[in-house]
């Protein structure tokens, strides 16, 4: 996490395109608020849109703009864009993955030639922004099916980083947890002032799928119905019983990993990590510590 912070560090103090890929959960937008803290931009606008939260007509008025009668329901006297809004500033475009192929290349342009066109109007506004982007699909993938354009996905890439998930740093757990207590019982009035060591442990274990998010999620509830100033397994029983039964699913679905011959688990292991990699051999061999080769052979062998 030190090497990430000092590598957007570096980031902020170019103005070159950055892509961030990670978890849901893990961050993104997070980072991407303190690349633009970090900057010379500070002093301007940070914008943000999720690019999967609106159907791709609005996603692209909300982005360009439009002037009065561009379409039906268009305001009177139209409407300033984000690029136009964000200009001298950031603008943060989470879910880029998702976003439609025709505003793709739409976006592709506003990269290249630092303009933005309104829906309905014939004039060009130049535009100095600075473009980071986020995602949790694999970009890679997105492009070799035709589903994302090439050409944008290396505009968008320049310089790239990739978000940790909550089970790749168990050590931070407690400190996370620690101080999410003192800001929810600063924000409802509570007073918890400790996690048994049983609570942390537990906190440990999990694995949390939603990564911060989640984590915020279960403090947030443990410092509501919280009976005393002291936390304990006991007084989170009903936390306790519902994650625990989330761990479970994971537990059955190792044990089903770990049976069989050494072969047959090997197997399963390099199968599971392909769909996590979304079939990148590749990156599968690297997470895993062998040789692409090896890959193609237990894939082939598999096939048969």
């Amino acid at each position: 996490m030190k090497k990430l912070i000092e590598v957007a560090k570096e980031y902020a103090r170019t103005d070159a395109t950055i892509l961030i890929e990670g978890e849901s959960g893990t961050g993104k937008e997070v980072l991407a608020q303190s690349i633009h803290a970090e900057s010379s931009r500070v002093s301007e606008p940070f914008l943000a849109i999720n690019c999967a939260a609106l159907p791709p007509l609005l996603l692209e008025s909300e982005l360009f703009g439009y002037e009065e009668g561009a379409f039906t329901g268009a305001k009177k006297g139209g409407k300033v864009g984000l690029f136009e809004m964000a200009h001298k500033g950031t603008i943060f475009l989470d879910e880029i993955g998702e976003m439609d192929h025709h505003i793709q290349a739409r976006l592709l342009r506003v990269l290249e030639e630092k303009q933005v066109m309104r829906l309905g109007s014939s004039k060009i506004v130049p535009v100095n922004i600075r473009i980071i982007s986020a995602t949790n699909a694999d970009l890679k993938k997105k492009v070799n099916e035709g589903q994302f354009r090439i050409d944008l996905y290396y505009r968008l890439n320049v310089l790239h980083l990739r978000t940790i998930p909550l089970r790749e740093m168990k050590a931070d757990i407690e400190y996370l947890a620690l101080y999410y207590i003192r800001k929810y019982n600063e924000l409802y009035g509570r007073q918890i002032e400790h996690l048994s060591s049983e609570v942390l442990d537990f906190l440990k274990e999990y694995q949390f799928p939603g990564n911060i998010r989640e984590l915020k999620n279960v403090l947030e509830r443990i410092v509501l119905t919280a009976k005393s100033d002291y936390i304990t397994m006991e007084s989170i029983s009903f936390i306790v019983q519902e994650l625990s039964s989330l761990n479970d699913t994971t537990q059955t679905q190792l044990e089903d990993i770990l049976s069989g011959t050494m072969l047959e688990i090997k197997e399963k292991v390099i199968h599971k990590v392909l769909r996590q990699e979304n079939y990148n051999k590749s990156n599968t061999a690297r997470r895993l510590g062998i040789d692409r080769s090896t890959i193609e052979r237990y894939i082939k062998n598999s096939a048969r």
